[in-house]
C-alpha cells in the first residue's frame, strides 16, 4: 500500500470516528434533555403586586 492511500484511509477512519462520537454525544444530550423535561414540575411562584403611590408634583 502506498503512503498516499494509507494517509487517505487513516483520515477517513478519523473522520468516521469523530462523526460517530458526535452522533452518540448528540443522542445522549437529547436523551438527557428529554429526561429533564419529563422530570420537571411546574412550580407556582406567588406574585405580590404593591400599589404605587401616584407621583406628586
Amino acid at each position: 500500500m502506498d503512503p498516499a492511500t494509507a494517509k487517505t484511509l487513516v483520515s477517513a477512519a478519523l473522520v468516521a470516528s469523530i462523526a460517530l462520537f458526535s452522533l452518540v454525544s448528540v443522542q445522549a444530550l437529547l436523551a438527557q434533555v428529554a429526561a429533564d423535561l419529563r422530570g420537571a414540575k411546574a412550580v407556582r411562584v406567588p406574585v405580590r403586586a404593591h400599589r404605587r403611590a401616584p407621583p406628586r408634583g
